[in-house]
């Protein structure tokens, strides 16, 4: 490495042979002085580059590597392609990963040190869960590449208290509610919440339904694909990418929808997503919506917390309250495990509750009584 001058301020010069096909070349790479104003910040940079031209060599000249040499070669290796994956792993290695331990030697960083850390910061539980689990997986890949050796992964011994707990008492919607809710709201926003309750469908799903998606004939729309934050995205697992029944009432709404938007932009064809924002032809910002119309509607009727998920939760348990087999529940909601609808979704409003309580009571103390209701 030599350092170079530039018409502004200098640069640092790194060369390297590599040989491929038998021919040994020479290659260059040049960091900005501005972003890397000594050798020591250019050369942790440079780590992950060096360790790839020098891997299965025993004779590798780096001695140190930081973590932030892990860093650097996940996102280019191993970051996720969806887009809000990416996203919140970005947040995570940027705002907390990054700053604390980008210049530390991995080797330094103990299982006490990084609970600790992770004790100490001003974050949900569930948070601190995201952050363990990406650390996990870091410390598993630095592993692979062989830039450690320390047997057993450290976050193994890192635990996060409460990160299993809900933060937030999940609000559970009456159909009565939900009917209210939905009445308040402007158009396209009702028509919006009542499909993803009507078919308990997560906001990215709703937002991402094209015209396409629907068999009007066979009454069923496909779920293929998320649009969450102007990025689109597959479905969120094998699972969610699925066939549904289309109920009639729905359908007649949509249809009508359809004709409406037609109307107003004075054109045959569809746009092709079925809720897309007039004024950039792509779908709407669903947190906004959330935040400036649902919100509100929630707690016109005396509801805080209400969300665009409030109405996936309050579908499985409507489905829960008419004696919906579980297999047939785990099938609506595509859930991959059928463990997450019994445990995530497995909320009861309080009049089935004591219903269907009263129904097991009666298989106990009144049998004969109990086959007849």
């Amino acid at each position: 490495m030599r350092r170079v001058k530039r018409a502004k301020g200098f640069a640092w010069e790194f060369r390297v042979n590599v040989v491929k096909d038998g021919v040994s070349r020479t290659e260059y790479l040049t960091l900005s002085g501005a972003e890397y104003p000594n050798e020591k910040a250019a050369r942790q940079k440079l780590q992950s580059l060096l360790l790839r031209v020098n891997e299965g060599k025993a004779a590798n000249f780096v001695q140190t590597i930081t973590f932030g040499t892990v860093l650097d070669r996940y996102i280019k290796e191993e970051m996720p392609p969806k887009s809000s994956t990416r996203g919140s792993y970005t947040s995570i290695i940027e705002n907390h990963l990054r700053p604390k331990w980008g210049a530390t030697d991995i080797t330094e960083m103990k299982a006490l040190r990084i609970r600790t850390w992770l004790n100490s910061l001003p974050l949900a539980p569930l948070s601190k869960g995201h952050i363990r689990s990406l650390l996990h997986k870091m410390f598993d890949l630095a592993q692979l590449w062989e830039y450690s050796d320390l047997g057993r992964n450290p976050i193994q011994l890192v635990t996060v208290k409460g990160v299993t707990k809900c933060e937030k008492e999940v609000v559970i919607l009456t159909p009565e509610q939900a009917v209210a809710i939905i009445a308040s709201l402007d158009e396209p926003y009702s028509l919006m919440v009542m499909t993803a309750a009507a078919l308990g469908l997560r906001l990215s799903e709703m937002l991402g339904l094209q015209w396409d998606d629907f068999d009007w004939g066979e009454k069923t729309v496909t779920i293929r694909r998320s649009a969450y934050r102007g990025s689109i995205d597959e479905a969120k697992t094998k699972a969610s990418h699925a066939t549904l029944p289309l109920p009639d009432e729905l359908a007649a709404l949509l249809l009508s929808w359809r004709e409406k938007v037609k109307e107003e932009k004075d054109e045959d064809e569809d746009n092709e997503w079925v809720f897309a924002n007039p004024n950039t032809g792509v779908p709407y910002q669903g947190p906004s919506i959330q935040q400036r119309w649902l919100r509100p509607a929630g707690e016109a009727i005396g509801l805080k917390g209400v969300g665009f998920h409030t109405f996936r939760h309050s579908h499985k348990t409507w489905l829960d309250s008419l004696g919906t087999p579980m297999g047939v529940m785990k099938d609506l909601l595509r859930h991959s495990n059928i463990s997450v609808t019994m445990n995530v979704y497995g909320r009861t409003l309080s009049t089935e509750k004591r219903l269907f309580n009263d129904k097991v009571a009666g298989l106990l103390f009144s049998p004969s009584d109990a086959v007849q209701s």
